[in-house]
């Protein structure tokens, strides 16, 4: 696809979640002036990558879409909470091949799973406007409670059990319980640091999980497959705890910036008293699952939160 002539029609019988988002990465191309030779050239991803993905041939990966926002000068955030609705609506079966829906839409309730249903039905214009402005919405609502909102539009249940309430206006989905202890124990089961351990790839899955950083935790966490991304696991899934709080099973979450730097990292214990390094486990470029020292988010403004799942438990003592 070039600037000199028009774009390839995407095909026919996408979700109307998926139609949305390529439409508007397709418009932000062509507005930009960048052709596929430009974006190979300033992006991670070459230029037949970037064909597929636009031309709706391939999934393209939540990376990928902050990579082009970034490079275009638009909402990062706001295309994220797009990509997250048309990969739940690109994954759910088609009336001709039934099967159990994923436990965040089975579990919702009516009032939260019905706006993205009916926005999804072709020939319904009133209620795809209706979704369109919902997801507007999203980028008006400031930080988390943006994208909180957007997980309450995926269908994800808001859950009222213990811990710190979540931050005013956000939704905190419904997961299952975990110990610390069983956090740890979960975190050997992709082998880190052997030659067992599952390689890195933002577009690849491993035990119905995305084998990138966000979705190893959410494999640890026992989140809702594949996993949300690290926006939205740091600002629906947990809360924020200063860094020499950490604890077993936390995480450290770098959610912002470009797709080279954001990272998500679990925490399992200091090296020292001095907390000046700490034991992690991590799903990192380049490698795959991996157990290491590291001192990520020790530094002022690094970008980094120390987070707290809200569904993690300490273990029962005696």
């Amino acid at each position: 696809m070039s600037r000199s002539r028009p774009p390839t029609p995407l095909p026919d019988g996408l979700p109307e979640a998926v139609r949305t988002l390529l439409t508007e990465l397709r418009d932000l191309k062509e507005e930009s002036g960048y052709d596929l030779r430009a974006l190979e050239r300033r992006t991670h991803a070459s230029r037949s990558s970037w064909g597929r993905w636009l031309s709706g041939e391939t999934w393209i990966p939540v990376d990928a879409v902050a990579s082009l926002a970034d490079l275009c000068g638009a909402d990062v955030r706001r295309l994220e909470i797009l990509w997250e609705i048309a990969d739940q609506a690109r994954r759910r079966p088609s009336k001709d091949q039934p099967s159990d829906p994923p436990p965040s839409t089975a579990a919702a309730p009516p009032d939260t799973a019905a706006p993205v249903a009916e926005a999804e039905r072709p020939g319904r214009g009133r209620r795809r406007v209706l979704f369109l402005a919902a997801v507007a919405g999203c980028t008006v609502t400031a930080g988390a409670g943006g994208v909180a909102l957007g997980a309450a539009l995926r269908g994800t249940p808001v859950s009222g059990d213990g811990g710190a309430p979540p931050a005013a206006g956000t939704a905190r989905p419904q997961v299952r319980a975990i110990t610390r202890q069983e956090a740890l124990a979960r975190t050997r089961a992709w082998h880190p640091h052997g030659p067992k351990r599952v390689p890195y790839d933002q577009t690849a899955s491993y035990q119905g999980y995305r084998t990138d950083g966000s979705g190893y935790a959410s494999m640890v966490l026992r989140l809702p497959k594949p996993g949300p991304n690290s926006a939205l696991l740091e600002a629906s899934y947990c809360r924020h705890v200063p860094q020499a709080a950490l604890r077993p099973g936390d995480l450290v979450i770098k959610a912002s910036g470009g797709a080279g730097v954001r990272e998500v990292l679990i925490f399992e214990r200091w090296t020292s008293g001095r907390r000046t390094a700490y034991w992690a486990y991590q799903q990192r470029r380049g490698y795959g699952t991996d157990h290491l020292v590291t001192r990520e988010g020790l530094a002022p403004n690094s970008g980094h939160h120390g987070c707290r799942p809200f569904n993690l438990r300490d273990d029962e003592v005696g």
